[in-house]
């Protein structure tokens, strides 16, 4: 059974004879990039005992999961990740690579099927997952941009009291925000006062960090880290 190094290699070397230069190169990153994750990462979700093998051989740099495992040890699980945590914390990819990737996930899963390397009910698992995830990936890059720029502006305010959080975002009206802690499940907080552009990406249920300063009985965001798609 050819790896998982081979297959993204052959998926590869199919797309170099359709694709223009400068697509293929945003499809060699994409791929790169989830090379990346799966031998950093993807090893987390084999059965414990697997886990420790796969430990010990990497350790000593004999091979990486993509060289030693195939097709069988990817899961939508992955995908999710790669998509949903790696793409966002360790790539901090833009909104044009975080559409890109949506993109390349979709063609490789078609070419997995098309090729026979997947049944039916693998390609429906991954597809759905991807697709649960690829219009909402660029807006939340783009809205988590927009928080950054909206704490800049804040940040040197003077405010009566501070809280701070991972929040999930529970409601949003034109021009304010209300979050609940994710973590602690507090009361929920609110009025956050932003631009109505901010409340036009918004996305209910994504979280994020905040630093929200208190003036008067409304919030203003004055430090944001990433946010991520519950």
């Amino acid at each position: 059974m050819d790896s998982l190094k081979q297959l993204l290699n052959d998926f590869l070397a199919d797309q170099d004879q359709r694709l223009s230069k400068r697509t293929y190169n945003d499809y060699t990153n994409v791929i790169s990039l989830f090379e990346d994750y799966l031998n950093s990462y993807a090893y987390m979700f084999l059965p414990e005992e697997e886990q420790d093998n796969f430990e010990e051989k990497a350790i000593y740099g004999e091979d990486n999961y993509c060289e030693m495992y195939s097709i069988d040890k990817l899961s939508s699980m992955q995908i999710d990740e790669f998509m949903t945590d790696f793409m966002i914390r360790k790539v901090m990819a833009e909104k044009y690579l975080m559409k890109k990737t949506a993109t390349v996930m979709r063609r490789f899963t078609k070419w997995l099927k098309n090729n026979n390397y997947i049944d039916n009910k693998k390609f429906d698992e991954i597809y759905s997952t991807i697709n649960e995830f690829k219009d909402v990936l660029p807006k939340v890059v783009e809205f988590s941009d927009l928080l950054y720029d909206e704490s800049i502006k804040n940040e040197f305010n003077n405010y009566n009291s501070y809280e701070e959080g991972n929040y999930a975002i529970t409601k949003i009206k034109q021009g304010k925000l209300w979050v609940k802690d994710y973590m602690e499940g507090k009361e929920e907080i609110g009025p956050v006062v932003v631009p109505k552009k901010i409340t036009d990406l918004a996305v209910k249920d994504c979280f994020v960090y905040l630093e929200l300063g208190k003036k008067g009985d409304k919030y203003y965001i004055v430090n944001s880290g990433n946010v991520y798609p519950l």
